[in-house]
């Protein structure tokens, strides 16, 4: 293994154990704190508008300085936003402290650390081609899942406070790894990265489009997953940490394998027959309440998710122009989370009121954002 995907790998294990204890947590805890899920959405969707605009800073700071510059900085921020959290029993508190540490979106999907932005431009930096860059975002997604893995394990182990003071020394540790193994050589570059980003206005724009259909199935799906599974088919917090534990597996399973089907299919089809899969996979979990064959089908849902997301992240990272290979993939998420934020809202109304319609919306969503895919973005030249 490279040294560099080590190191990455490593640092988002590190991170992920934090991510991964506080999607599963963050919804119970905000419903105990407010007494309903509907406002617990909300402040979930103020964390989630609050973090756009700290991703994108965090990225553009990182074309600028250095992407593992960057990534400290957006690491240290996350770690004071941690004892945030711990010290203060405030839900809008708690909302504001994840979204300027760059937690916006909850749900298993915030512990798969190949899709952050700067992290896609430290791969792009190491790689030559689309099928390279595919792979080795599968080699850091295992390393990183993990981490969250091992992360909604703990659930069941420590209370959050008692979590504060591990996740707050590992986070910090992930922050000084990056930058001693990789930073010290990086130098500041005079770039503008919007203005690199505008130079691939279309393949940003088609991207964006597919991403913002997308995003409303999995802010409806992910956001509070971990609320709907314990109102809906009465999970308690530690079965659905080892659901998430069951779930994230796969998914870092499958991204090992992304770079044989984009080899075999290119980019495009690789990501739209993934989001075809999982909207169908995603649709029929409201039918099997039985733990144990709800954690397969669960899983199957990951896997197809985690051969498309690295297949996209690849995309995006690739199409990005010189000086923004940051930016982009962060601007281009915008949409992403733009729509998934105010579904958090929508799902917690779901929740309470007929949460068995949760799953199959969310799953039409997919669907469709994969036909868009495949419609309007043509493969790498």
């Amino acid at each position: 293994m490279r040294r560099y995907i080590l190191t990455i790998g490593v640092e988002r294990f590190l991170r992920n154990l934090a991510t991964g204890y506080l999607v599963v947590i963050v919804p119970l805890y905000l419903k105990e704190l407010t007494g309903n899920a509907i406002t617990a959405g909300l402040i979930v969707t103020i964390a989630g508008l609050i973090s756009l605009g700290t991703s994108i800073l965090y990225a553009a700071l990182g074309d600028v300085i250095g992407h593992a510059r960057g990534l400290a900085v957006s690491e240290v921020a996350f770690a004071s936003a941690l004892f945030a959290i711990a010290v203060v029993r405030n839900p809008w508190v708690v909302g504001l402290a994840l979204g300027l540490g760059g937690v916006g979106m909850l749900g298993p999907g915030a512990t798969r650390g190949s899709f952050v932005p700067l992290i896609m431009a430290l791969v792009r930096r190491h790689t030559s081609n689309a099928v390279e860059r595919t792979r080795d975002l599968g080699l850091i997604n295992v390393l990183s899942t993990s981490g969250g893995i091992v992360g909604s394990l703990l659930v069941a182990v420590f209370a959050l406070r008692d979590a504060a003071v591990l996740f707050v020394i590992s986070v910090s540790a992930a922050a000084s790894l990056v930058l001693t193994s990789l930073g010290t050589s990086e130098i500041v570059r005079r770039v503008n990265p919007f203005r690199a980003v505008s130079a691939r206005g279309g393949a940003v724009l088609a991207y964006s489009i597919s991403q913002l259909v997308a995003g409303v199935g999995v802010g409806l799906s992910s956001s509070l997953l971990s609320l709907w599974m314990n109102v809906y088919l009465g999970f308690d917090k530690a079965l659905i940490g080892a659901i998430y534990a069951a779930g994230n597996t796969a998914f870092a399973l499958s991204a090992l394998l992304a770079h044989l089907l984009v080899k075999r299919l290119g980019l495009v089809k690789a990501s739209a027959v993934s989001r075809f899969a999982s909207g169908a996979v995603l649709a029929a979990l409201p039918l099997v309440p039985h733990p144990i064959a709800f954690g397969a089908l669960y899983a199957l849902y990951n896997a197809m998710v985690g051969i498309g997301g690295t297949a996209r992240s690849s995309y995006i990272s690739g199409a990005a122009a010189e000086g923004g290979e940051a930016t982009t993939p962060a601007v281009a998420s915008i949409s992403m989370r733009i729509a998934a934020t105010p579904s958090a809202v929508a799902a917690g109304y779901l929740i309470d009121v007929s949460p068995a319609l949760l799953m199959p919306v969310s799953g039409l969503f997919l669907a469709l954002a994969g036909y868009i895919f495949l419609r309007y973005l043509r493969e790498e030249e």
